[in-house]
């Protein structure tokens, strides 16, 4: 099936769009920019620093368990 966001208009998948249509969703990148205001408060309540989406490949905060998505 073909997907398209409905946020930015990427679309991804395999499938014929003219005979079965899309499917609408958010696409990764602003999946996670939807999320970042939940995982920020999340890591705040957990005793981390509220840091979700701002680190650019590094990140000190091994034991946050939202680093691996972060990072991705």
């Amino acid at each position: 099936m073909k997907f398209q966001c409905i946020r930015c208009r990427e679309t991804w998948g395999q499938g014929d769009p003219d005979r079965d249509g899309y499917s609408h969703g958010l696409c990764a990148i602003c999946l996670k920019d939807a999320l970042i205001p939940l995982y920020r408060k999340r890591q705040v309540q957990e005793g981390n620093f509220d840091c979700f989406g701002r680190a650019s490949g590094n990140c000190d905060q091994d034991f946050c368990k939202y680093r691996n998505i972060c990072l991705t």
